[in-house]
């Protein structure tokens, strides 16, 4: 079964989002869309019994880090997933050092991590994905005891193409998805799910849908209005 995870990063206000609310009402699959929204508005998707997510965790479990959310309290409204290493945040908070206690305090609270993964313009440019990759992964994932296949999912995002309407080939995608399925069972000896994020939209949704070796779907502007991913949701198998 496909998971789609909407992101909707800083986007939509508490009218936005209770509009959005009522146009999906009853039209979505309750057990395979996971909800992103911001942390202010993840009780109105909560109170409806979607599953939602945090966009990001703090790497301590509670202290003195201003303006950090702790996973306890996000827990406390209900959260079932959160986004770990998404690139914005690695770019801009210098979240790579960060994702390896990240995961670890998802895990041990019950809240499945998503860990994103994904190479810049340059490193696609020089045939580096897979080392890019397989790096973020080991960062991530060294050390971990208690990961399982079902507790665990990972998402693929090429950097150069999130925001940006370019998509790679769907050969390129399902080599990636393919060497990161390998490397992790290889290395971890785990099976999780690997979702394909980057410009994912109505335009592209059937082309990518003829991927073999994807899980799903990590949407971003395409799932902020609710009737254009009400019509990309029905496109996916």
């Amino acid at each position: 079964m496909k998971i789609i995870c909407a992101n909707f990063k800083m986007n939509l206000l508490k009218e936005d989002i209770l509009n959005y609310l009522e146009i999906i009402d009853n039209k979505i699959p309750k057990d395979r869309v996971i909800f992103f929204p911001n942390e202010l508005y993840i009780n109105y998707f909560k109170n409806q019994n979607y599953l939602v997510g945090s966009q990001n965790i703090s790497y301590l479990e509670n202290g003195s880090l201003t303006g950090d959310t702790s996973i306890l309290s996000l827990k406390e409204v209900g959260i079932n997933y959160t986004l770990i290493g998404h690139s914005e945040r690695r770019e801009f908070y210098n979240d790579s050092k960060y994702v390896n206690k990240k995961i670890a305090l998802a895990i041990k609270n019950n809240v499945i991590p998503i860990l994103c993964v994904g190479e810049t313009k340059l490193e696609h440019e020089e045939k580096k994905t897979i080392d890019v990759i397989k790096k973020e992964l080991d960062e991530a994932l060294k050390e971990q005891t208690n990961l399982t296949n079902d507790n665990l999912i990972i998402a693929y995002e090429p950097i150069w193409s999130i925001g940006t309407s370019i998509t790679p080939s769907n050969n390129s995608i399902d080599t990636t998805l393919l060497e990161i399925k390998t490397y992790i069972k290889k290395q971890y000896n785990l099976n999780p799910k690997v979702l394909y994020g980057g410009s994912v939209s109505l335009k592209n949704i059937d082309t990518l849908e003829a991927l073999k070796n994807h899980d799903g779907y990590l949407i971003g502007t395409a799932s902020l209005d609710a009737n254009n991913f009400l019509s990309l949701i029905n496109k996916v198998k």
